[in-house]
């Protein structure tokens, strides 16, 4: 009975271990694609690093399932050790590359005031073409006007609570959608 329990309890120990490397492992390719999207090549550098930590933790839980009980413990306490290790380091990385600083926050302004000002471009091409009987409403655009309208939301909530961790993910998150939407309208209707 002993046996099946402390059996169990190394079955959920595991299976704790597995799910914290696979939850390293989506923050990393999360941090990874915005890296590249950004061409930052120290960030990734440094991501490279964070996922050879995950690598050899994942390895140490598969050796850990092997371990007999007297061995256990001791290899226990390494990949816990290990585990917090990589957890530190994936939040000193978020924190040091994903502060939104006052110059990224003034870099982001004027992305998005650059926006607003082709929106309004693009909205009254499209009110001539729409005249012309050539094109009807875009979607497009009032997609793109509402990912502004949001961003700027987000950004400003970012601000005022200090740009706390949840507001910096909102931020990231609508900074994404903007710039997908954004992408969206420039490939319709020309960068001019």
């Amino acid at each position: 009975m002993a046996t099946q329990r402390t059996d169990r309890e190394r079955n959920l120990a595991t299976e704790k271990f597995e799910a914290e490397v696979r939850e390293a492992e989506a923050r990393l390719s999360a941090m990874q694609a915005d890296a590249e999207a950004r061409k930052a090549k120290a960030e990734m550098d440094e991501i490279s690093g964070l996922a050879a930590a995950k690598d050899r933790v994942r390895k140490d839980v598969t050796v850990l399932k092997q371990k007999m009980t007297a061995e256990y413990t001791s290899a226990k306490r390494e990949v816990e050790q290990e585990i917090r290790e990589l957890q530190v380091g994936i939040e000193r990385f978020s924190e040091k590359y994903s502060a939104w600083d006052a110059a990224r926050e003034r870099r982001f302004n004027a992305r998005l005031d650059e926006a607003d000002a082709k929106l309004r471009g693009w909205k009254a091409r499209s009110d001539q073409r729409r005249a012309d009987g050539a094109m009807s409403a875009s979607d497009d655009l009032s997609k793109l006007e509402e990912k502004i309208a949001i961003a700027r939301a987000r950004a400003a909530e970012a601000k005022h609570e200090k740009y706390s961790a949840k507001a910096q993910r909102a931020m990231q998150d609508a900074a994404r959608h903007f710039d997908e939407a954004y992408d969206a309208a420039a490939r319709r209707y020309g960068q001019d």
